[in-house]
């Protein structure tokens, strides 16, 4: 075989072995580079809200596995900082995440740290769902911008509160409420007391404030329980300040009602009581999830022993994450995708439509009770704002 035909023959045997081991060219090496989108998370690793950070994580976690299953052209990828519970930490997170590059932020839980974190993320032109925050200042739409949350207003729980300690037999002259001077324990008494004294009003012990980093709470214990007008107590808290209240009201011989808001919600409680007895007959109020859509909460119910946190912010962590990543898959601007996608979304947590100043208006409280001892956590009746408290079917 002459040079030229041995040149011929190899030339037809490398293009046979070509078509056998599939070997691209650079036109399809394009078509399978995937878009990154990067999505921020802020998440309370640290500070009064750590017991839920796991549980709030996981929820974000799963939606950035179901986006990358449903978008074959794209890699997901959650950037997680700790926010903390306050401005303070949660303002320099956020300007870790612009500096990533991230399209738009999950979070963040704590009002305050949403607060912080809005100051930055505004800035730079991206915008954020909060999946936790429930202070009514953040409804300012001029003073927040960018700013979105599917959890409702704390305006909204004040009534609901009202009207779950109404509801229980509360005398109308014998509610004393304790909380946090921080955004959210703040927002939260102001919001009750309002709705309290619309029919009624506080006992002598009236409302009293303490720094979200106290841990003696004898002396405000004290003013309650020594003033006989006093039969019941409503405690805008988080989990571990509202545990460490609950045990001291028992050290003392409170023997009237105890109520409390979302912040200490869940059966996470427990894991901050020394004597679990302590909590029985305690309720609360919690953002009711409504109809769900998609099977998320049904992967939620599968691993809640593990996953744990309050069961409404893990979905909405969910659902928050799924609307920045949908909105990330739309040509235009990632804010007015938002806004679009977030309108009727299908949610885990519900039927979230986002109004014009970011907020959405909820599908009201389940009211639960604590059986304290048997660590059970039972949701037995909830609330709307057209029909009041109700019982659950």
């Amino acid at each position: 075989m002459n040079s030229n035909k041995l040149q011929v023959f190899v030339f037809a045997m490398l293009f046979v072995v070509g078509a056998f081991t599939g070997c691209v060219d650079d036109d399809d090496d394009e078509k399978t580079t995937k878009t990154t989108v990067k999505i921020g998370f802020l998440n309370p690793l640290t500070g009064p809200l750590e017991p839920d950070a796991a549980g709030f994580s996981w929820g974000a976690t799963e939606a950035i596995k179901d986006l990358n299953a449903a978008h074959a052209d794209y890699n997901f990828e959650l950037v997680e900082v700790d926010s903390g519970c306050d401005g303070a930490v949660a303002g320099p997170a956020a300007q870790t995440l612009v500096d990533s590059g991230v399209v738009a932020v999950t979070g963040a839980a704590c009002s305050g740290a949403s607060m912080g974190a809005n100051a930055i993320l505004s800035a730079a032109g991206i915008p954020m769902i909060s999946y936790a925050s429930t202070n009514p200042g953040l409804s300012d739409a001029t003073a927040y911008p960018l700013f979105y949350r599917v959890v409702p207003s704390d305006a909204i729980q004040g009534p609901a509160g009202a009207d779950m300690m109404a509801n229980a037999g509360v005398n109308a002259s014998g509610l004393a409420i304790l909380h946090m001077t921080n955004d959210y324990g703040s927002g939260l008494a102001d919001s009750v007391k309002a709705a309290w004294e619309t029919s009624g009003s506080l006992c002598g012990a009236g409302m009293q404030g303490y720094e979200e980093t106290t841990t003696d709470f004898s002396a405000l214990v004290t003013s309650i329980v020594s003033d006989d007008t006093c039969s019941a107590v409503y405690i805008s808290s988080y989990i571990t300040d509202g545990a460490l209240i609950i045990e001291e009201l028992a050290e003392q011989g409170f023997n009237g009602s105890v109520f409390a808001g979302d912040g200490p919600a869940g059966v996470g409680l427990y894991e901050k009581l020394t004597d679990n007895s302590v909590a029985a007959n305690m309720t609360v109020s919690a953002p009711r999830a409504g109809s769900t859509f998609g099977d998320f909460e049904a992967r939620y119910d599968a691993n809640a022993a593990d996953v744990g946190s309050i069961k409404t912010y893990v979905l909405t962590a969910y659902d928050a994450t799924m609307i920045i990543g949908k909105a990330a898959t739309m040509s235009g601007a990632i804010n007015d995708n938002i806004k679009s996608t977030g309108t009727g979304f299908e949610g885990a947590s519900g039927l979230l439509t986002f109004l014009d100043n970011g907020d959405v208006g909820g599908a009201g409280y389940d009211i639960c009770t604590y059986g304290g001892a048997d660590e059970t956590y039972t949701c037995g009746k909830y609330w709307t704002a057209t029909g009041g408290v109700q019982t659950a079917a």
